[in-house]
């Protein structure tokens, strides 16, 4: 039986005095600073697992979703229904659950009481580098939605207005903080402290990701080019150091990383959340299996390319799979591995699936294989398979564009070693096996030929943001693929400033599903595809034959700029102003 960290009643009603309510509405001592509690490095530990489900949710819990499948759907990776004409709302709320100090009180009390632990110092450094671990991943994510936020590296005395009614601080001067507290949790970090709990790979392989984030977003948005390096330095090195290791290596099987009962003992997986019948489920099999779905767009699906490695698109711009046996046909092995190899087409009979609107239906986290099976573990909310948090693939990944970004930047080497020792190790997955990705020259290429993708051509023309290089295209495609529906996607075009592939007129292709012909479906199936679910032609009429047309209200708006940031809640605002201090709001949503 797998065994999941539950914590004692004792710390659930400790953390519930805590509750949910931001600190600077809370005195900042509870009964934690009881003089009884931290003595030693138990007692550390079980504080921590109150950080975890925070920054590895995984599957989340029960009806409710962690970043997976569904946590991040208004992307360019799921065909779009109706249109929302922003992406944000175009009022600034009241209030906003993100806007949270909580979790980094908590880090900071930590910090405050480790000393008290009667443990060596090696042992404190540890537990005070775990930390300033969670109070990065927290900043972090701060920093990306909100740009500037106040440091607190204290707990703050209820009379110290002047600390807890601070203004925001410089974005700079916090990411360097942030970059402060990776540092020093990487060195101070052990090795090995168990099964699923924090190490220091575990530390750098975070670091690895949120530092990339956010290198590439001040980069992209012109903000400081200079704290960009600093961060890409960090995120390329930290990758490194996961990369040097010699714990991790990429597992044979792509699928099994997502289908698994339990992922213990799977060399890719630096950190997953367990999941186990009766104590603790969740229900993303039930959003893959039995339920309705929108369904996959046409753009995420004709990115994976063909089996010789090369796009769909490179030997044929105008390409169309015009059936579904067609269409999955010689191509990454991937594509099967996420989506049905067979078109879902709502009115057909697809027993025991459900259907997508889009007829692209994802299957990336269900063994169809097993559908037929009786299991109540497979029902909504009892679903039981481990998630995986943090893989090596991802940390391969992130070292690839890390390395590449830098390139751009300083002019640093960037050569076929790095694809081989990073991309191309995801390629030669034994259930993957795609040729390898080199660099010949300025370009990408297969087998020493040089190759450019005439869809980056077609949806760059059209896109804010920079153009996107041949190379650097075909790095984000095998980042997209690789980790696609992992709730990585719509952070990406943030970062990259990229949102406008969100925009039907620079990428119409998010609009669409599968090509589908009247003649291949029969009764109701054939009534809805005449019924007008088919693409119209350039006269506006409905054919027999043509794409899933998803969202026909026309497009959204384009993005703007307060699309990539989100505004301070107008009650902080007026808090900071009923106690006579200034929180100041970003410039794009000034008022």
């Amino acid at each position: 039986m797998k065994k999941i960290f539950l914590m004692s009643l004792t710390v659930l009603l400790m953390f519930s005095m805590v509750g949910c309510e931001d600190f600077l509405n809370q005195p900042p001592y509870d009964d934690f600073t009881d003089a009884e509690y931290w003595k030693n490095e138990d007692q550390a530990r079980t504080f921590m697992y109150g950080f975890y489900t925070s920054i590895f949710s995984g599957y989340g819990s029960g009806s409710s979703h962690g970043p997976f499948l569904m946590g991040q759907t208004s992307n360019d990776d799921f065909a779009s229904d109706v249109e929302q004409q922003d992406l944000t709302p175009l009022v600034v709320p009241e209030s906003d659950g993100s806007w949270s100090f909580t979790n980094i009180r908590k880090a900071n009390y930590v910090l405050e009481n480790i000393d008290r632990i009667d443990e060596n110092e090696a042992t404190k450094n540890h537990w005070r580098g775990v930390a300033r671990f969670f109070r990065a991943c927290y900043y972090s994510n701060l920093v990306f939605r909100y740009g500037d936020v106040p440091w607190y590296d204290r707990v703050p005395a209820l009379s110290d207005n002047d600390y807890l009614y601070k203004d925001r601080d410089p974005r700079a001067f916090v990411d360097s903080c942030i970059i402060a507290d990776f540092q020093y949790a990487m060195d101070s970090v052990r090795a090995n402290d168990g099964n699923l709990q924090v190490n220091k790979y575990v530390v750098a392989a975070m670091a690895s990701r949120l530092l990339l984030r956010e290198g590439t977003f001040l980069k992209y948005h012109d903000l400081d080019k200079s704290m960009a390096e600093q961060c890409l330095i960090v995120a390329k090195n930290a990758a490194e150091m996961v990369m040097s290791s010699g714990k991790y290596s990429i597992a044979p099987s792509y699928k099994n990383l997502f289908v698994s009962e339990d992922l213990g003992g799977n060399p890719e997986i630096i950190m997953y959340r367990q999941y186990e019948d009766g104590l603790l489920a969740h229900s993303t099999l039930a959003y893959s299996f039995t339920e309705a779905q929108g369904g996959l767009s046409k753009s995420l699906a004709d990115a994976f390319v063909a089996s010789d490695g090369l796009p769909v698109y490179s030997k044929d711009a105008n390409w169309v799979a015009k059936t579904a046996d067609a269409f999955f046909a010689d191509r990454d092995p991937r594509l099967t591995m996420c989506v049905r190899d067979h078109y879902c087409v709502k009115g057909e009979s697809l027993t025991p699936f459900s259907y997508a609107l889009s007829g692209l239906a994802w299957n990336k986290f269900m063994d169809d294989s097993r559908a037929s099976e009786t299991n109540p573990t497979w029902a909504k909310e009892k679903n039981t398979t481990d998630a995986p948090c943090l893989r090596y693939a991802e940390v391969l990944l992130n070292y690839a564009e890390a390395a590449y970004e830098l390139h751009l930047l300083t002019g640093s080497s960037f050569s076929n070693e790095d694809l081989n020792k990073s991309i191309n190790l995801i390629r030669a997955r034994a259930d993957v096996n795609l040729p390898p990705l080199e660099v010949v020259g300025d370009k990408p290429a297969i087998a020493g030929v040089a190759f450019d993708d005439p869809k980056r051509l077609q949806i760059e023309q059209n896109a804010n943001g920079g153009e996107t290089s041949a190379i650097l295209w075909e790095i984000r495609r095998e980042r997209r693929v690789e980790l696609c529906m992992e709730g990585f996607r719509l952070n990406d075009l943030k970062r990259w400033c990229k949102l406008d592939y969100m925009w039907t007129g620079c990428n119409p292709d998010i609009r669409y599903g599968a090509y589908i012909r009247a003649i291949d479906y029969q009764n109701k199936a054939k009534e809805i595809v005449l019924a007008g679910t088919i693409s119209p032609t350039a006269n506006d009429t409905v054919t027999n034959e043509g794409y899933i047309l998803r969202n026909t209200l026309g497009q959204r708006n384009r993005p703007i700029k307060r699309n990539y940031i989100n505004p301070i809640p107008s009650g902080q605002i007026t808090l900071y102003k009923s106690k006579g201090y200034t929180l100041s709001q970003n410039t794009e949503w000034g008022w």
